[in-house]
């Protein structure tokens, strides 16, 4: 009883709760048995007049608890407030009733709102891709039926308004670069038919490969204007690129009318092969590395130079005593390679001094003790 009698909320007063289903007020409306009755007894009520606060039910008043009565104003102000009706609750299995509508109308709502709109296909966009391909496909089986070589043209160095001396003939080449009439133009690699020519023909220097419409293909190139004799471990002379690349095998006599790499001989090698020093029986392999960077990096240099027709030899005995002969005239020694651009453009200033000219003997560039070109006349 003492849980039950508990204070209605913002007054203070206690109010005294049922306890069985018997004790609980009756309904006011009346019970009928048909739609009739019960529209008639809704009307009466609708018309009935109001019953004064005399005819009304009293509320029941509850003593509260020692200590805890509530203020005068609040007692009086709950005497005077109007009566609640109070109504019969529904029973617990029109509740669960109630429950499972309500749970079905937000379950049916939210499937609704999560519910995907259906995906509408575009016909006109399929058509317009499978026509797009098939024009593709024309397109390429065109160019694969109409776009074949039916002209090979070869261009031979030029020098000025005659031509050059070349070392290969335009036949020689075309064979060279596997490039055959009726070919497919457009699938012709130029990278592979050069590399073919490269092979094939090692005095070649640069090519340029071009594909002209509907069937030509112009091949031109150029050829090494400057080679180099080295020779083997066997006594073998060959003749060799700025590369370093064996060019073909030659005499001895022929191959000092090119300049002459010395103090390095190679292992016997095979047309097409690059240089590759032999190494001799107790030889230090960094020094013959080094030997090998110091060829390929002062042939090139050389080539910049307006005096590299007279330069007969470039010894390379030591890779730190570079030595060059200057016709029979002029010994230059350059030491290193460091600063060799440096010490070329010296050596081309020294020798067009007038005083040196009607002179012969060695030229110092090591610039070992100053920076000056020292000159020592042979007796």
């Amino acid at each position: 009883m003492e849980q039950n009698n508990r204070k209605r909320p913002g007054t203070g007063v206690p109010r005294e709760r049922p306890q069985t289903p018997a004790s609980r007020p009756k309904n006011p409306r009346p019970k009928t048995g048909n739609g009739a009755s019960r529209e008639a007894a809704r009307r009466s009520r609708s018309t009935a007049e109001p019953r004064s606060s005399a005819e009304r039910r009293p509320r029941p008043q509850i003593e509260s608890r020692p200590g805890r009565e509530a203020p005068a104003a609040k007692r009086e102000e709950q005497a005077t407030r109007p009566a609640r009706y109070d109504c019969a609750r529904p029973s617990a299995q029109a509740r669960k009733k109630t429950d499972a509508s309500n749970f079905r109308e937000k379950t049916s709502a939210a499937r609704a709102r999560k519910k995907k709109p259906h995906r509408v296909y575009n016909t006109n966009f399929g058509f317009k891709f499978v026509t797009m391909l098939a024009v593709v496909a024309v397109i390429v089986l065109s160019m694969i039926i109409f776009f074949k070589v039916k002209h090979i043209t070869v261009q031979l160095p030029q020098q000025g308004d005659s031509q050059a001396k070349t070392y290969y003939t335009a036949e020689e080449v075309v064979n060279a670069s596997g490039v055959n009439i009726d070919d497919n133009l457009l699938s012709l690699s130029k990278a592979a038919v050069a590399a073919r020519i490269h092979a094939a023909l090692p005095y070649i220097n640069e090519i340029q490969i071009k594909k002209q419409l509907p069937g030509t293909v112009v091949i031109s190139f150029t050829e090494f204007d400057v080679t180099y004799g080295i020779q083997d471990e066997t006594g073998a002379w060959w003749l060799m690129s700025r590369e370093g690349r064996i060019l073909e095998p030659s005499t001895e006599q022929d191959a000092r009318s090119h300049l002459i790499v010395t103090g390095m001989p190679i292992e016997a090698p095979q047309v097409g092969d690059y240089l590759k020093p032999a190494a001799t029986e107790g030889a230090d392999m960094s020094e013959i590395a080094a030997k090998k960077r110091t060829v390929l990096e002062i042939i090139p240099a050389l080539e910049d130079m307006p005096f590299i027709k007279q330069i007969v030899s470039v010894d390379v005995s030591t890779s730190y005593d570079l030595t060059l002969w200057y016709q029979t005239r002029y010994q230059i020694r350059l030491g290193t390679t460091e600063n060799l651009t440096y010490k070329l453009q010296f050596l081309q200033a020294t020798l067009e001094n007038k005083e040196i000219q009607s002179r012969s003997g060695t030229i110092d560039l090591t610039f070992n003790e100053d920076e000056k070109v020292h000159f020592l006349e042979f007796r």
